[in-house]
C-alpha cells in the first residue's frame, strides 16, 4: 500500500473513531449545561453540532499535517538506549579473510493481510453506491420540483405548491448561474389558512438563510461515506433536528412569528400529515417531533454571548489529543520516514554507530514493529539482552568499539546463544551459525574459536564475543564505513569488494536498491532504531 493510500485510510479510520466520540461529548455538554441552568440557545446549539461534526474531520488532518512537519520523536526523555558514548576505533588487529558465504536471495518484507485490502474496497464499493444512490434521488426530486406549480418567489427562493399529503420542505441544489437552485414547497393543506401559509414560507427560508439546504450535501456525503457507521446516521438526524428547533428559535425571536400562532401552524401541519413520508435526500423541512419543538416556544432559552464558541474551544482540547491517538490507532504500529529520522537524530549518541534512515531502514523498522513475529522478535530479544549486556559488552569496549553494535547480535540471534541446529528465527539472510553472534564455522575458526565435534567454542558468549569484535573491528578499517562493515559480516567481503569495484558505488542504499546487497545492513540499522527507541514496541 503506497504512503498517500495508507494516509488516505488512517484518515477514514480516525474520522470514524472521532464521530461517536464527538456526537457524545456534543450532547453531553449541552445536557450538562443544560443540568447547571446554563443552557444554550437553539441556534447556539446548531452551532455546537456542526462545530463537533467539522471537529471530528479536521482533527485528523490537522494530526496528519503535524506528523508531517513536526515527526515524533522519543516518547521519554530519560535514558533508555542501550548505546552509550564510545571512544575512536583502534587500528586494525589483522587483515581478516572472507567472513561469511555469498549472498543469498533477498527476503520479501511481509504484506498487509489480505482481508484489508478486501474491507477496502468493500467500503469504498458500498460508500460510492449509497452516495451514488442519494445523488440519483436528489437529481429526481429536481426534476420534480421544475414540474410543479409555482405559487410565488421570495428573491431567488421559488415558493412552488406541493402534491397532497406531501410536507413542507425546502431544497438548494448546485446550478449555474441564472437558473433557479433554491426551492420552498409547500403543502396544499396551507393555502387556505393565510397564516398558517405566511409562517411555513418563513420557516422554510430561514433554512436558506441558515444554510440548511447547503450543508445537507454535507451530511449525504457524509452519511455516504460513512454508510455502515451508526454514529453517522445519529449525528446526521441530530443536525436536522437542531436545524428545526433553531429555525423555529430565531422566527420567534426575530418578532417575525408569535409563539401561539407559530404553535398551532406545528400543530396543524403534524395532524394534517400524521403519516408523511420521509423528506427527500438533501431536503429539509417541517416533519420533526412537534412537542419538543412548541415547547421550545414557551421556554426561550437566552442567547449566551460566545457561548458555543467557548464550549467548542473546550470540545476541541478534548478532541484534539483524542485525534492524535485515533489517528496512531489507524494508522497502527507505523513510522514514517519523516519520524524514522527524527528518531534517529534525536536517539544518536556521540561516537556510536550511526543510524542512516532510508525507505529501506523504515519498511524494516515496520516490520519489527508492526507485526506480531517482528514485535515478538525484538521484545525477545531485548529481553535476552538484559541477561547477556554486560559480557557483550565487555568484548566490545576490549576493542574499543560502540555500543551500537549490539544490534548485530540482535539480529543475528536475538542475543540467544543457540547452537546451529537450533530452529529459533534469525533476521539475518543466509547460512545459519551458532552463538550469539552467528558465526558459521570457517569464519570462526579464522578468528580463533574453535569448532569441532567436540567442542564449539561459538557457544562460549566471552569467546565469541571477542571474535565477533575482532571481526567488526577489521570490516570497519577496511570499509570506513559501518553500514558496508554490517554488509561484510553478513555477505563476506570478497562480495562487497566485487559489488564495490562492479559499480564504483559505496552508497548502500543504492546498492541495496539495485539489489547488489541483501536487506541485512538496512536490518541491522532497524533493530539500531528500536535498541534506541524501545518505545517502539509499547
Amino acid at each position: 500500500m503506497s504512503a498517500a493510500l495508507r494516509e488516505l485510510a488512517s484518515f477514514y479510520v480516525a474520522v470514524a473513531l472521532l464521530l461517536p466520540v464527538a456526537l457524545l461529548l456534543a450532547r453531553l455538554s449541552l445536557a450538562l449545561l443544560a443540568w447547571l441552568g446554563r443552557p444554550l440557545s437553539a441556534r447556539q446549539s446548531l452551532r455546537v453540532g456542526r462545530g463537533a461534526l467539522l471537529l471530528a474531520l479536521v482533527l485528523p488532518l490537522l494530526a496528519t499535517g503535524a506528523h508531517a512537519l513536526a515527526p515524533a520523536g522519543p516518547l521519554f526523555t530519560f535514558e533508555r538506549s542501550v548505546a552509550r558514548h564510545a571512544g575512536r576505533l583502534p587500528a586494525p588487529a589483522w587483515n581478516a579473510p572472507a567472513a561469511r558465504v555469498s549472498p543469498q536471495p533477498r527476503d520479501t518484507a511481509p504484506s498487509l493481510p489480505p482481508v484489508l485490502p478486501l474491507v477496502a474496497l468493500g467500503l469504498a464499493v458500498g460508500a460510492a453506491l449509497f452516495t451514488a444512490r442519494a445523488l440519483v434521488r436528489h437529481r429526481r426530486l429536481l426534476r420534480g420540483l421544475e414540474s410543479l406549480p409555482r405559487v410565488r418567489g421570495v428573491g431567488r427562493v421559488v415558493v412552488a405548491l406541493g402534491e397532497e399529503g406531501t410536507p413542507a420542505f425546502s431544497a438548494w441544489f448546485p446550478r449555474r448561474q441564472g437558473r433557479r437552485s433554491a426551492w420552498v414547497v409547500v403543502p396544499p393543506s396551507v393555502l387556505g389558512d393565510a397564516e398558517s401559509f405566511r409562517l411555513t414560507v418563513l420557516h422554510e427560508l430561514q433554512h436558506h438563510r441558515q444554510r440548511d439546504t447547503h450543508l445537507a450535501f454535507a451530511r449525504l456525503l457524509l452519511t455516504g461515506a460513512f454508510f455502515w457507521h451508526p454514529a453517522a446516521h445519529l449525528l446526521s438526524r441530530w443536525l436536522a433536528s437542531l436545524q428545526e428547533l433553531a429555525c423555529d428559535e430565531a422566527l420567534v425571536a426575530s418578532g417575525r412569528a408569535q409563539a401561539h400562532a407559530y404553535a398551532r401552524c406545528l400543530l396543524q401541519a403534524a395532524l394534517s400529515l400524521p403519516g408523511a413520508p420521509p423528506l427527500p435526500a438533501g431536503a429539509t423541512g417541517m416533519s420533526h417531533p412537534t412537542t419538543r419543538r412548541i415547547q421550545m416556544l414557551f421556554q426561550p432559552r437566552p442567547f449566551r454571548a460566545h457561548g458555543a464558541a467557548a464550549l467548542l474551544a473546550a470540545l476541541s482540547l478534548v478532541l484534539l489529543p483524542l485525534s492524535t491517538l485515533a489517528q496512531n490507532a489507524a494508522r497502527g504500529r507505523t513510522v514514517t520516514l519523516a519520524e524514522a529520522k527524527a528518531l534517529a537524530e534525536s536517539s544518536q549518541p556521540s561516537g556510536d554507530v550511526p543510524v542512516v534512515v532510508d525507505a529501506q531502514v523504515v519498511a524494516q523498522v515496520n516490520r519489527l514493529i508492526g507485526t506480531e513475529k517482528g514485535r515478538a522478535f525484538m521484545k525477545r530479544a531485548l529481553t535476552n539482552l538484559g541477561a547477556q549486556r554486560e559480557a557483550l559488552l565487555a568484548g566490545l569496549r576490549a576493542k574499543r568499539l560502540p555500543e551500537g553494535l549490539l544490534a548485530v547480535a540482535v539480529v543475528e540471534s536475538a542475543v540467544t546463544n543457540m547452537p546451529e541446529t537450533s530452529t529459533n528465527p534469525s533476521l539475518a539472510p543466509g547460512l545459519r551459525g551458532a552463538g550469539v553472534w552467528m558465526f558459521i564455522p570457517d569464519t570462526a575458526r579464522r578468528y580463533g574459536l574453535e569448532v569441532s565435534a567436540t567442542k564449539d567454542e561459538r557457544l562460549d558468549v566471552t569467546r565469541e564475543t571477542q571474535a565477533a569484535a575482532a571481526l567488526l573491528s577489521d570490516l570497519h578499517a577496511r570499509y570506513g564505513d559501518w553500514r558496508l562493515a554490517f554488509a561484510a559480516y553478513n555477505q563476506g567481503e570478497k562480495w562487497v569488494d566485487g559489488v564495490i569495484a562492479q559499480t564504483g558505488s559505496r552508497d548502500v542504499t543504492a546498492l541495496a536498491g539495485a539489489g547488489k546487497l541483501n536487506d541485512y545492513t538496512a536490518t541491522v540499522q532497524a533493530g539500531l532504531l528500536i535498541l534506541r527507541n524501545p518505545h517502539l514496541l509499547d
